[in-house]
């Protein structure tokens, strides 16, 4: 199974998330779905069982590694000056 961590839950997510679920069981990927807001990502995810949504600040380091390190697949929908962070976390942790 492919674990895939998409970063942020926003309006520009939808169509990507819609994608991801529709195709998560044929393709064997569990996504987990971040956002600052928790009752969002969780009404992007409809309930699905092949998603979990979580809810931290992007700024905690070490919750942030951690998500990191389990995925194999690490998609960023922050907006931009947010994605450096994660795209070091990638490298370090890949």
């Amino acid at each position: 199974m492919k674990a895939i961590l998409l970063f942020g839950a926003g309006k520009s997510a939808t169509v990507l998330i819609d994608y991801l679920l529709e195709n998560a069981v044929r393709e064997n990927w569990q996504l987990v779905v971040v956002d600052a807001d928790l009752k969002l990502a969780q009404s992007k995810i409809g309930g699905s069982p092949k998603a979990t949504a979580i809810s931290f600040d992007i700024a905690d380091t070490e919750e942030r590694a951690k998500r990191i390190r389990h995925a194999d697949i690490v998609i960023s929908m922050l907006p931009p000056s947010l994605h450096i962070e994660v795209a070091k976390d990638c490298v370090k942790y890949h």
